[in-house]
């Protein structure tokens, strides 16, 4: 059994909030246990005064040195060998998990002072106490506060006290990291949805999105543990590229909204059109004369071109098609997984001063809402080999590449493109208009 024994003014108090809860149920199961002791019943004064004037003149007083030796002595008297005995003070040093531990595991019996007044005689300290403990650098008006915390970060890491080790290893501190975001349901809460990768039912990339939200948390707020972090190792490195890339993105102007494309569109279409063959004609993904503005004209007519728009200017746009493509029937080496409906992504780009915003993922983010809502199954998209910018999105957004597929090409250019397709997992009975 772990002991704690707790030297107070206040006994009631701290007594009562370490009998609640998980600390409450330890103590009844007898795996630990938690006593108080004020410190006024061990004072010879017939007025129960504990403190006095200090020397030397000033404010306030001090706690005595004799009443805490007399309660500090009746409490070692109960136990066989001394308890290591920590007075709660602002002179201390810092209290971290790291101390937590090493008070959890290395010992089996606590005495926690709490100090009050100006201070406590020092003689007590030199002959009693064996380290000195503080909160932070502030100052609270006793040391109950601070005995409480202390008692609840080390009583929690005593085996059986919770239920298994992983409820603490994985929290903020433990290895030097503070903890990632956590949600629970429901899954929409004031329309905050949570991150789609925890309702994938996919543990490693569940994992490994945890541990990237705690490498940039603790970047981001705590840059002094991340000084110190080891993130050596392959898996690391490459979570520390993306948040690099990603903090490197321009933010986007709000809001961000899909809407059906118009002919009014049509100007800025063609700008984003311009710069994103600068990219793609030379890889022979788009040619000189593909896509054109009589291309969109006809999707826009069909209802199936979309713009992205970015504070109300348009940023990036889509066709999203749910007509059959004839050249997907004849797809090569691989097949898709299903003969059922499903809905194809062509003619996207982002304009170029929001690459890397994250526009593309909203536009990604957005055919799959919108085939949701039509109560398609699958969505489909074909890509030139060369194409890794696109390659690497969709494959972020759960596409699996199923085999290629051959499309109309200029003489001596390749007519095969990957193929891919993703399972959408929650076909929806209408289409939301804001991604």
């Amino acid at each position: 059994m772990y002991h704690i024994d707790i030297m107070t003014l206040f006994p009631d108090t701290v007594g009562d909030v370490l009998s609640e809860s998980i600390l409450g149920r330890a103590q009844e199961r007898d795996i630990l246990r938690i006593d108080t002791h004020q410190i006024r019943d061990y004072t010879v004064n017939k007025q129960k005064q504990v403190d006095d004037y200090p020397y030397g003149g000033g404010r306030g007083a001090v706690l005595q040195a004799d009443p805490l030796y007399r309660c500090w002595e009746h409490i070692c008297a109960r136990y066989d060998k001394r308890p290591h005995t920590i007075f709660l003070s602002p002179c201390g040093k810092t209290f971290t998990q790291a101390d937590a531990k090493r008070l959890a595991w290395e010992q089996d019996h606590l005495i926690l002072v709490c100090g009050h007044y100006e201070g406590v005689d020092q003689r007590f300290i030199d002959e009693c106490v064996d380290e000195e403990i503080s909160l932070g650098d502030f100052v609270l008006t006793g040391g109950e506060i601070a005995a409480m915390a202390v008692a609840d970060a080390v009583c929690r890491l005593v085996p059986g006290v919770l239920s298994d080790a992983e409820c603490f290893e994985n929290e903020s501190h433990w290895d030097g990291l503070l903890e990632y975001p956590q949600y629970s349901r429901p899954a929409v809460w004031h329309g905050r949805e949570i991150p789609e990768v925890l309702s994938t039912g996919d543990h490693a990339k569940i994992e490994r999105w945890r541990r990237k939200q705690s490498i940039l948390r603790t970047r981001q707020r705590r840059p002094d543990l991340f000084e110190k972090l080891d993130l050596s190792s392959k898996a690391d490195q490459k979570l520390l590229a993306e948040l690099e890339r990603e903090l490197s993105r321009p933010p986007l102007p709000q809001p961000v909204e899909c809407r059906l494309a118009q002919e009014l569109d049509l100007d800025d279409m063609e700008v984003i059109l311009e710069q994103a063959k600068a990219l793609l004609v030379p890889i022979g993904q788009w040619n000189a004369d593909y896509p054109a503005r009589e291309d969109f004209l006809a999707d826009m007519a069909r209802g199936e071109c979309y713009v992205l728009t970015c504070g109300g200017r348009v940023g990036g746009f889509f066709t999203l098609s749910a007509r059959p493509e004839e050249g997907y029937a004849a797809i090569t080496d691989g097949k898709w997984s299903a003969d059922e409906p499903y809905a194809v992504i062509h003619r996207c780009a982002i304009a170029s001063q929001w690459r890397g915003s994250g526009l593309a993922d909203r536009m990604i983010g957005a055919c799959e809402e919108l085939a949701s809502g039509l109560g398609i199954g699958w969505l489909r998209v074909d890509t030139h080999k060369k194409n890794k910018a696109m390659q690497g999105l969709i494959r972020r957004h759960g596409f699996q590449y199923r085999g290629n597929v051959l499309v109309d090409a200029p003489p001596g250019s390749d007519c095969r493109r990957a193929a891919y397709e993703k399972r959408l997992r929650h076909p929806l009975p209408n289409v939301k208009k804001n991604f």
